[in-house]
């Protein structure tokens, strides 16, 4: 893997397992707990972060199909909704019921693989100068997309560890 390359997937690796650390041991209450009506609970959190990863990785950096569709995820959570969660509405959240946290971090660990076989075959430096021509981050660079997971992940896997720290205090 190119060195400019590991300090990135160290960094969303090093989240993911933080977040499979933060979620040991919490049920399936806790996972759905929101500490107001318009909180977003742990579950859909988790949810988030690997569509998130999923999305930025493979379709706007690579413009291929994301593994969501691709592995038919959406059909194996039951879970309708097609984006990644960004702009949902807490109507749009609350219908997507309960999320199952442990499928959901199967699915992660398919992105966090095809994100790292990404990494070490196909992500050269020049990548990174690229302007992107997706939609929703037209004229962005590659850089900044991979800016922008690192801070999304880091965001909501501290939102998680504060959530947990909420409902059963610090350490445990």
């Amino acid at each position: 893997m190119k060195p400019f390359l590991v300090a990135i997937d160290s960094g969303l690796q090093e989240a993911f397992e933080k977040l499979e650390r933060a979620l040991d041991g919490l049920s399936e209450d806790e996972l759905n707990w929101r500490p107001t009506l318009q909180s977003n609970s742990i579950d859909w959190m988790v949810w988030h972060m690997a569509r998130v990863e999923d999305n930025l990785i493979n379709v706007v950096l690579q413009n291929h199909g994301a593994i969501w569709e691709r592995d038919n995820w959406s059909g194996r959570l039951a879970i309708t909704y097609a984006g990644a969660g960004a702009g949902m509405t807490m109507r749009e959240i609350g219908e997507m019921g309960r999320i199952d946290v442990p499928k959901v971090l199967e699915y992660y660990r398919s992105v966090r693989q095809s994100t790292a076989d990404y990494f070490e075959d196909g992500m050269s430096e020049s990548d990174l100068s690229r302007t992107i021509e997706h939609t929703n981050f037209r004229g962005w660079t590659g850089a900044q997309i991979l800016g922008r997971l690192l801070c999304e992940e880091a965001e909501h896997l501290g939102q998680i560890e504060y959530l947990r720290g909420m409902m059963r205090g610090l350490n445990k």
